[in-house]
C-alpha cells in the first residue's frame, strides 16, 4: 500500500493560516547548497537547532554543528526538510534523512523520519500536517520507496492516523558478559583520525555483503564513516574480531557504567547467524562495565539477555513504516535487523 497524507484533511486542520517558510531544494536530488548560500544554510540550521533544543532538549543541540552533519553531509544526499516561521519565529520543523535499505533484490532509497517538532503553544495550528505533506511529497518525487520512524507511546497514534504501520517493537535487554574465551579482538576509540585512517578503511570493507531475507540498512564503508562522525554524542568505540564488527558507547545507571551495544555487523565472508555474546564481553571489557544494554534485533548476530525492567526502560520504541511505493507492501514488510545505530538514539 502506498501511503500519502490527505491534503484536504491537512488544509482543514491548518485553517488557512499564512506562514513564512524557509527556502528548500526543489526537484529530485536538489542539493541544499544549490538553494541556500552557506550563511543562509547555517542560519536555518541555527533556527532549527534553537527550536529543537527548546522543545526536545539534548546535548546534540548545543549548536548547529549536529544538524549540519545530519542534514548537509550525509553521503546519500541532503535531508528533505521543511520549516515554518510565524512572525519571524521558527515554530515548526520536520526532516527525513536519506538512507539505503536492501532486500534480496538489491538496495533502494529509504528515509528515516525525525525531528518532527512544533513550538509550545503552536501544536494545534496544523503545522506538522502541512510540513508532512510537503516533505513526503518531495521524498516520493525524488524516488524514495519508504520511510522508517521510531515512535514512543505518545506519538504512535498520530502516525497511525496518517497511514503508517507499526512493523515491530525494539526489545531492550540487559546482557551480562559470559565467562570464557572471547577469542581475538581489537578495540578502537572512534576519533576523526581513526575514521580517516587505514585501519578503519580495512575493517569497514565488505561489511554490507551478507545475504538478507527481509530488509536491512545498507552499512557501506562511506555511510558507516559518516554515521560514526556524529558530533556532540557520547564517544563511540569500534570492536573488531575476525567475524564481527561491533559499535558501542558508554552510559551509566545510578553511577554504574553500562556498555551500550549500538551495532553488530558480520565481516565479509562470514555466514550467520552467530552469537554476539563475545562482542558484548569485549565492549564491557573496553568500557570497564559489568553489563551492557542491547536494544533491537539482528538475524545474523544474535544477542541473548534479560528484558530490562519496566522502570528503567525508555518509552516503547515502536518501529513504524510509511510506504511510498507500490513495490513495498506495508503489511508484508519485515526487517532482518534494527539496532540503535540504525536510528538517532546515539
Amino acid at each position: 500500500m502506498t501511503t500519502t497524507p490527505d491534503p484536504d484533511v491537512l488544509r482543514a486542520r491548518h485553517g488557512g493560516s499564512t506562514l513564512v517558510e524557509t527556502p528548500q531544494p526543489t526537484g529530485p536530488g536538489a542539493a541544499v547548497d544549490a538553494v541556500l548560500a552557506p550563511d543562509a544554510q547555517r542560519a536555518t540550521n541555527i533556527a532549527n537547532t534553537e527550536l529543537l533544543d527548546a522543545e526536545l532538549p539534548d546535548q546534540r543541540f548545543v549548536d548547529e554543528t549536529y544538524l549540519h552533519w545530519l542534514y548537509d553531509q550525509n553521503p546519500y544526499g541532503p535531508a528533505f526538510q521543511e520549516s515554518v516561521d510565524d512572525d519571524g519565529v521558527r515554530v515548526a520543523h520536520y526532516a527525513l534523512i536519506p538512507q539505503r535499505y536492501r532486500n534480496p533484490d538489491g538496495p533502494v532509497p529509504f528515509v528515516f523520519s525525525l525531528n518532527a517538532v512544533s513550538r509550545s503553544g503552536s501544536q494545534r495550528r496544523g503545522f506538522f500536517g502541512q510540513l508532512q505533506l510537503k516533505v513526503w511529497s518531495r521524498a516520493r518525487d525524488a524516488g524514495v520507496h519508504a520511510g522508517i520512524g521510531v515512535t514512543n507511546a505518545r506519538s504512535h497514534r498520530g502516525v497511525q492516523i496518517m497511514g503508517w504501520r507499526m512493523i515491530d517493537q525494539m526489545p531492550v535487554n540487559i546482557v551480562v558478559p559470559t565467562p570464557g574465551r572471547r577469542g581475538w579482538w581489537q578495540s578502537h576509540a572512534v576519533t576523526p583520525d581513526f575514521l580517516d585512517g587505514a585501519v578503519f578503511a580495512e575493517v569497514a570493507q565488505g561489511l554490507d555483503t551478507h545475504p538478507v531475507r527481509g530488509w536491512s540498512n545498507c552499512w557501506t564503508a562511506e555511510y558507516l564513516r559518516w554515521r560514526l562522525a556524529s558530533p556532540h554524542t557520547p564517544p563511540y568505540a569500534l570492536h573488531v574480531s575476525d567475524r564481527i564488527v561491533a559499535v558501542s558507547t558508554l552510559s551509566s545507571f545510578k553511577g554504574v557504567p553500562v556498555a551500550v551495544i549500538l551495532k553488530l555487523l558480520l565481516r565479509s565472508g562470514v555466514d550467520g547467524p552467530i552469537s554476539g555474546q563475545p562482542a558484548v564481553a569485549e565492549a564491557c571489557r573496553w568500557h570497564r562495565a559489568p553489563a551492557a544494554v542491547y536494544a533491537g534485533f539482528n538475524r545474523n548476530v544474535v544477542v541473548r539477555g534479560v528484558p530490562a525492567p519496566e522502570r528503567i526502560k525508555p518509552s516503547p520504541l515502536n518501529l513504524e513504516l510509511c510506504s511510498l511505493s507500490d513495490h513495498i507492501r506495508q503489511r508484508d514488510f519485515h526487517l532482518d535487523t534494527y539496532e540503535f545505530l540504525d536510528m538517532d538514539a546515539y
